[in-house]
């Protein structure tokens, strides 16, 4: 298998169905959640013709920020690197939240955290406080999920 050289500031291109482009940008490594590697996903889609320009590309609004297993994407196919830029947004901001069953004395109860990148994830609780619901999800995600995200908005089937 080709080894894959990813870098924070790298942008990716993946072609959606054969009818646009969408761009992602490599902007952080974060250590809070597996030292998975944080994208931004530009919402503009461009054209099957379009030429990439870096400057553009980066100024354009996030349409979503993600954890994600990038390298296989590249393996994959799902997205091709296209350049480089330094331009990564505003990093420091950016918060995620995630559920996770805890199971202790012999019981499971389901608690919330949120943290930014790099920092120490705060404990909610069972509820999620309403200031908290528009966050991103914190999990994981395989390159598939995140072509389903840019298709539907979605992560996962929502019916």
């Amino acid at each position: 298998m080709k080894r894959v050289v990813t870098k924070i500031g790298h942008v990716f291109c993946a072609e959606i169905d054969g009818k646009y482009k969408c761009f992602l940008q490599f902007v952080a490594v974060d250590e809070t959640e597996l030292n998975s590697t944080v994208i931004r996903v530009f919402k503009t889609h461009y054209p099957m013709n379009y030429k990439p320009n870096l400057d553009e590309i980066v100024k354009d609004d996030v349409d979503f920020y993600a954890h994600v297993m990038l390298n296989d994407g590249v393996r994959e196919g799902t997205w091709y690197r296209v350049g480089k830029h330094s331009d990564l947004g505003d990093i420091e901001n950016i918060t995620f939240k995630d559920y996770e069953n805890i199971t202790s004395s012999g019981s499971t109860e389901g608690v919330w955290f949120v943290w930014k990148i790099n920092g120490e994830a705060m404990n909610l609780g069972s509820e999620l406080p309403e200031m908290y619901k528009d966050l991103p999800d914190g999990g994981v995600f395989p390159d598939t999920f995140i072509i389903r995200k840019i298709k539907t908005g979605h992560f996962f089937c929502v019916k």
